[in-house]
């Protein structure tokens, strides 16, 4: 499992993410990435960005991927 951010490093080189504290919804826009995910197992929603992602791209929430 990776966090979001290792994700995005591994699987969109060419994306950035700001350094901004705030991100604004223009960027998820103009990278057709979601701001909002849910969980593949219990369906919860989460900001993308505390979202776990595998190996096949299936997105978990830290309780189901058995994270602290």
């Amino acid at each position: 499992m990776k966090i979001f951010r290792e994700w995005l490093e591994e699987n969109r080189p060419d994306v950035k993410i700001p350094e901004e504290k705030e991100i604004p919804m223009t960027w998820f826009d103009k990278h057709n990435l979601p701001m909002i995910v849910a969980c593949t197992c219990c369906q919860s929603t989460m900001v993308i960005f505390s979202a776990l992602i595998d190996d096949d791209g299936h997105i978990y929430c830290s309780n189901c991927a058995g994270e602290d």
